[in-house]
């Protein structure tokens, strides 16, 4: 008998939180705030796992101001292929500029303070997360930390209405009745060994699909992400003080387009041989060297290991699969509480597809943390209210589990498989450059076709005797499942928009301006979804020519914020 059977620890509670990074966390706060009882689930420990708890990260928090939010809203509009909605993104503006500053609150920091008016200044991401798990206790949440989730339970009509999963410390399963359900459980690495992302195995994109729920944006997940050979160091904002060499020492030129890393140029270059870094440009002075060691310590941290120093030494570095962690797909959000289509569940952070503000493209730090407040905080509300209007129902339905591959059946199975090497199947199809940045039709359906006979493998037994053995299995068919439908949608969007790549239609396509609905499990789907907008045009940006007219004009409307420059990036890390 699986281990996910046996008894174990049992809970009834308004609102399930099925994660522990940043949206978790707001979706967790949220719910509370209307009254909720809530309960949050998290795979490692709520504070210090996942991709955020191990990095820093910049939410965009900018007064309700035209001339400060337009540039924020088309820094990537053009990249992303147009499919992002600016009705999303003043929502995810509004919402970040109310609940981020609550950090330093919590945190008993004093406000930064620049030219009179309050700034936001960083945190590092652990920091941030462990005054937010301060927050949570501090509000009732309960927090089962070790504890992931592996499978939705619904009711008779279909509605989501709690999980089952496992204590890994524990050795015990866990079952929690819920009046609705919130996904933030990350996206998908594919085990890449990116910086905090071996938690991040499409679990949630898996849970929710054998629900009934349906994915959106999975071709948009082949992101790459620049690291020193032989490290997990997935942090790339400073290579754009870098040079670029082959092995003889020789200037790569044109790794870089409009500004922004070019991430295909890089993978040609690396597909021809090695290449270094060297952090040399406008790094001379002491001063500008120790600001961006303090800025970003950890990314200096493995090289230091190494014994190198990347300014004065060049070090080689390689490209590591972050999926849809920076990529964009996830499950497909169809309302404005960020439900599914499924009664009951709602999405939030890398969970949750990110085409609503990011498109096609990566939001790199800003963006990306601007959807996980902003999306947190409306699904979390919206569940407690979804719960409240169930009444009494709400803890006296019949539940049942939907999880199908890599999970035993209460009977037990004959014929099993080895869960590590199914995920190194899958890893063969995912992580090469000419694989999945290089996409053609040729290739993606003979990547299928091995995936495909690899779902086959995660449909028989594995073997779960342990807490450890039974989350492993489960985590190799999420891969497998991730896998099939963000190649699956690669195949169907037969033109070249934002981190999509194909070279057999290598331009984009008017007509394609959509997004791609996915789904299904044994036989998959997929089938097009209009975006909620035309094309904004890019207005025409006024000019200041000085700061303190830029700031006159933001003072009258709220005294919550300053940017550092008019023309500069506004972020807070957070």
């Amino acid at each position: 008998m699986s281990k996910l059977h046996e008894q174990g620890l049992e809970i009834s509670t308004d609102v399930l939180i099925v994660g522990g990074g940043p949206a978790a966390a707001w979706a967790a706060l949220a719910a509370a705030e209307q009254g909720a009882r809530v309960v949050v689930a998290d795979k490692g420990y709520l504070g210090s796992s996942g991709a955020f708890a191990a990095s820093t990260s910049g939410a965009k928090v900018i007064p309700p101001l035209k001339e400060l939010r337009d540039p924020v809203k088309f820094e990537r509009y053009a990249l992303g292929g147009h499919l992002a909605v600016h009705g999303w993104w003043d929502r995810l503006l509004d919402i970040t500029y109310e609940k981020a500053p609550k950090i330093y609150e919590w945190g008993g920091y004093d406000q930064p303070m620049l030219n009179g008016l309050p700034a936001y200044r960083g945190l590092q991401g652990s920091e941030t997360m462990r005054i937010m798990r301060k927050e949570l206790l501090r509000s009732g949440i309960t927090i089962l930390d070790q504890s992931p989730a592996l499978e939705l339970l619904v009711d008779d009509d279909g509605a989501v209405a709690g999980a089952r999963g496992i204590q890994r410390q524990e050795d015990r399963p866990w079952t929690v009745k819920a009046g609705a359900v919130v996904l933030a459980s990350g996206g998908c690495a594919w085990m890449s060994k990116a910086l905090g992302c071996n938690t991040n195995t499409g679990d949630g994109l898996l849970m929710a699909v054998e629900a009934g729920g349906e994915l959106s944006g999975m071709e948009f997940s082949g992101h790459y992400s620049l690291a020193p050979v032989n490290s997990s160091m997935t942090k790339s904002a400073f290579y754009r003080y870098a040079t670029y060499t082959d092995e003889a020492g020789q200037e790569i030129e044109g790794l870089s387009k409009n500004g922004h890393r070019s991430t295909s140029a890089v993978a040609k270059a690396l597909l021809r041989g090695p290449v270094y870094a060297l952090l040399n440009k406008g790094t001379d002075h002491p001063d500008v060297q120790r600001m961006l060691r303090l800025s970003q310590p950890n990314f200096f941290a493995a090289l230091d290991r190494f014994g190198v120093d990347p300014f004065t030494q060049r070090f080689q570095i390689t490209l590591v699969l972050e999926g849809t962690v920076r990529g964009t797909g996830g499950v497909r959000i169809v309302n404005e509480d960020c439900g599914s289509t499924v009664t009951g569940l709602y999405a939030a952070g890398d969970a949750a597809t990110r085409e609503l503000n990011c498109g096609g493209f990566t939001g790199g730090a800003g963006p990306n943390m601007t959807w996980a407040i902003g999306s947190g905080n409306i699904a979390g509300k919206a569940a407690a209210l979804h719960t409240r209007g169930l009444g009494e129902t709400a803890s006296q339905r019949r539940v049942h589990g939907v999880g199908g591959a890599g999970l035993i059946s209460p009977a037990g199975a004959s014929v099993s498989y080895d869960a590590n090497e199914v995920v190194r199947g899958v890893q063969a199809e995912m992580l090469p450059l000419d694989k999945n940045i290089f996409r053609t039709e040729t290739g993606l359906l003979a990547s299928l076709d091995k995936l495909d006979r690899l779902w086959s493998e995660v449909q028989k037994a594995p073997q779960q005797n342990t807490a450890q053995q039974t989350q492993r299995s489960r985590e190799a068919a999420a891969l497998v499942a991730s896998a099939r439908w963000a190649y699956f949608a690669g195949l169907e969007r037969k033109e070249t928009r934002g981190m999509h790549k194909r070279l057999d239609y290598p331009q984009l396509d008017p007509n394609q301006r959509h997004y791609l609905a996915v789904g299904g499990l044994d036989k998959l789907w997929v089938r097009p979804e209009p975006v909620a907008e035309p094309i904004v045009p890019e207005p025409v940006e006024e000019e200041f020519d000085s700061l303190e007219k830029l700031l006159g004009r933001a003072e009258p409307v709220i005294r919550a914020a300053a940017p550092r420059a008019a023309r500069e990036e506004r972020a807070v890390l957070v």
